[in-house]
């Protein structure tokens, strides 16, 4: 869990990452350099798994530090708790279907904590995952090529290794084309 926490935190606090991003993302991998309980849970199949290798060969093509990230992903996807979020607005058909997430630490994560959330989401191709008002101010780290509305500027294209702020308060979306999407997410819960 540790390999994948440093190697997320190595591109997102990046000299490379604006400045929001990067004030937002280090409060989380500050709090998470203090180690907290892993639960144990039984491994579990990857829905979408054929789309998550996909994106992982993709972004190990792109080489260090990204392809450090797709193997710290690699090994911790089956310890992972895959689930689907609801449809909604705007959302393509299937959503509950075509997309999950997975905690990494946070609450139900696979290193359990209260302080903070740091996930990955996985989507199929020609996706759309629905707009939806997030409580806290969250950073997203594009781990393919992707799209991202937040804080209502309409949609911004990314590539690996693009960082986008979310504003507390303010609508989020994503989507993608051709494609999977693979993008890492984490905020601060208090």
């Amino acid at each position: 869990m540790q390999r994948l926490i440093g190697a997320l935190g190595n591109i997102m606090l990046s000299d490379a990452a604006p400045f929001m991003e990067k004030f937002v993302a280090g409060k989380v991998f500050h709090l998470l350099q203090e180690p907290g309980a892993v639960a144990t849970k039984p491994a579990t199949p990857v829905p979408l798994a054929p789309q998550l290798q996909f994106a992982l060969r993709n972004l190990t093509s792109k080489g260090e530090p990204f392809a450090e990230a797709a193997a710290a992903i690699n090994d911790v996807a089956k310890s992972l708790e895959w689930v689907a979020s609801k449809t909604g607005p705007f959302a393509s058909i299937n959503i509950e279907h075509t997309h999950a997430h997975a905690v990494v630490a946070g609450i139900s994560g696979v290193e359990e904590r209260a302080d903070v959330a740091l996930g990955l989401t996985v989507m199929a191709p020609y996706s759309r995952f629905p707009d939806h008002i997030q409580y806290r101010s969250r950073v997203f780290l594009a781990l393919s090529d992707c799209e991202f509305s937040c804080n209502d500027k309409g949609w911004q294209r990314g590539s690996i290794g693009s960082i986008f702020f979310n504003e507390a308060g303010h609508t989020v979306a994503m989507r993608c084309t051709a494609r999977p999407l693979l993008a890492a997410w984490c905020h601060v819960e208090r």
